[in-house]
């Protein structure tokens, strides 16, 4: 049975910030939903071939197919992406691509409800609103109605590689100004930034509201 709403992911650490935020959205939807994570499935880039014109179906041979179709029946998408280099990672950014497929001709995501989640490593470095402007643009080209935008801080990866304070290329002093010691205050929970936490929950039941009202007509 397909979801009604369906959270995907770019993010691939494991039950990442992101990854959680999403489910905060579908959980307190109460709805038939499904998680995806980009990670770990096959959805390489757009190659701009145009197999699609005909029939909206992508003929790229790697899992896009099967993901597509539970976009398209799915009644509302959470779409989740992190910022690495400024701007949106490429998991996310190869799905994002790849919905041309539904767009072409037919617009079959049109009128789809839609949430943003993107998360940055914080004060002083590039890409949080970047990536979550381009997520939204994506979308909102596909015709969705986008109900939110949610933006977290997550944590770089340098806080757990193992060299962040010493390695001059560190993103530390970045975020943290000269303090480049790891210490457990530096690591950030999306349950604790509790505004977006508690926004996420209130779209879960925005989407489920919005479905039943047209459900309804």
């Amino acid at each position: 049975m397909q979801p009604q709403i369906l959270g995907i992911s770019g993010s691939p650490i494991k039950n990442s910030n992101t990854d959680r935020l999403i489910q905060a959205v579908l959980n307190s939807s109460g709805l038939r939903s499904e998680f995806v994570k980009l990670s770990k499935i096959n959805v390489k880039p757009c190659i701009a071939c145009l197999g699609c014109t005909k029939d909206n179906i992508c003929k790229v041979k790697d899992d896009f197919p099967q993901l597509a179709e539970k976009v398209r029946r799915a009644d509302a998408i959470v779409v989740g992406g992190y910022s690495p280099y400024g701007s949106v990672d490429g998991f996310t950014k190869a799905f994002l691509e790849r919905l041309f497929s539904l767009r072409h001709q037919n617009g079959l995501n049109r009128g789809k409800l839609a949430v943003v989640v993107a998360s940055g490593i914080g004060r002083g470095a590039p890409g949080l609103e970047e990536t979550s402007k381009q997520i939204e643009h994506a979308l909102t080209v596909e015709g969705m109605e986008i109900l939110g935008n949610l933006k977290i801080t997550g944590n770089t990866e340098c806080l757990v590689c193992g060299f962040s304070e010493t390695c001059p290329m560190s993103s530390l002093p970045w975020v943290f100004g000269d303090d480049t010691k790891v210490t457990p205050d530096k690591f950030c929970k999306v349950e604790d930034q509790t505004e977006i936490w508690d926004r996420a929950n209130q779209l879960g039941l925005e989407i489920a509201q919005k479905i039943k009202h047209r459900v309804l007509m």
